[in-house]
């Protein structure tokens, strides 16, 4: 697999002299997204491999772009795969969840409460007892292997010597793996995208090393979320009409705003090379894209840029 770079420029960038490159990991298959292809990988061959193709389970949102991943990775290679969405079920289904269910996927709905306690035993153990055997695959697909796999991410780079890196955080588990492989000379900066504290997210990244036995490696920089997770205010939506549909808006578009900013500070001395990773996953522009349209023109600040 080779994943693309592009170069990118903006009058700010110039301003600033720096070197900034795309890391296109949103373009390493149509379907099954950017990184949902390496938190998958593991899993997926781990079933085809022991010849069994269990039916795999996991969970998500409406949007999820967890949960469109793995569906249409199931209908690919033939598994069976069962999808636990949070919050009662839309009438119609949106796209995200009709393109699961035409994949194959039994979308299995639960309320916000139940949904919350889905990692306890007893919930576990109800969903083996309505659909029978299968693997369970964490939340966001995220897990030591999938730490592991996305570690592997920067070998898959035609040149990685960049001053610093940036990559959004949701579940944390691509985040994890960018620390634990990027190069000693590359600093990471991890963008929440959602509203958590620099000192809370710390700690999401601090587990996934701890369940390695892992410890944190140098050259970290971790911010605070500045926007609840899935809502897209009118900076956000302004800042998107400026790139119309590469960023996705819940997770790349916020990193990009923190680039934006941290750039616009001085935090890269001039002549510095700048990683942004895209990190796939455009579900979430499906959810909310008359949001944006409708609040883009009601920015009267001036954007980070």
């Amino acid at each position: 697999m080779h994943i693309s770079s592009s170069s990118y420029s903006n009058a700010l960038i110039r301003q600033k002299c720096l070197d900034v490159s795309i890391i296109r990991l949103d373009l390493c298959h149509p379907q099954i997204s950017g990184n949902k292809w390496f938190k998958l990988e593991p899993v997926l061959k781990r079933s085809l491999d022991s010849g069994k193709r269990r039916p795999l389970l996991s969970f998500g949102g409406c949007y999820s772009n967890h949960l469109h991943a793995l569906a249409y990775a199931g209908y690919h290679y033939g598994i069976a795969t069962i999808g636990v969405v949070r919050g009662e079920m839309p009438s119609p289904l949106n796209p995200t969840l009709q393109d699961a269910e035409s994949w194959g996927m039994k979308l299995h709905f639960v309320s916000r409460l139940e949904y919350r306690n889905k990692t306890h035993p007893d919930f576990t153990q109800a969903l083996y007892e309505q659909f029978g055997d299968f693997e369970l695959i964490p939340e966001g697909g995220s897990s030591p292997e999938a730490v592991l796999s996305c570690a592997n991410i920067w070998s898959f780079l035609a040149e990685s010597d960049f001053d610093y890196a940036l990559c959004p955080l949701g579940t944390g588990a691509t985040a994890a793996g960018l620390l634990l492989g990027k190069p000693r000379d590359c600093h990471l900066v991890v963008v929440p995208a959602l509203q958590i504290s620099a000192q809370e997210a710390r700690s999401i990244l601090s587990q996934h090393l701890t369940e390695m036995s892992v410890s944190m490696p140098e050259g970290l920089t971790v911010l605070d979320g500045s926007s609840p997770y899935g809502k897209v205010n009118a900076e956000l939506a302004s800042l998107w009409y400026k790139n119309p549909n590469l960023w996705d808006p819940l997770y790349t578009l916020k990193m990009y705003q923190a680039f934006c900013r941290l750039a616009m500070s001085d935090t890269f001395p001039h002549g510095s090379r700048v990683a942004l990773f895209h990190t796939g996953g455009m579900q979430g522009l499906r959810g909310c894209k008359s949001r944006i349209e409708r609040l883009a023109p009601e920015f009267q600040g001036p954007l980070p840029l």
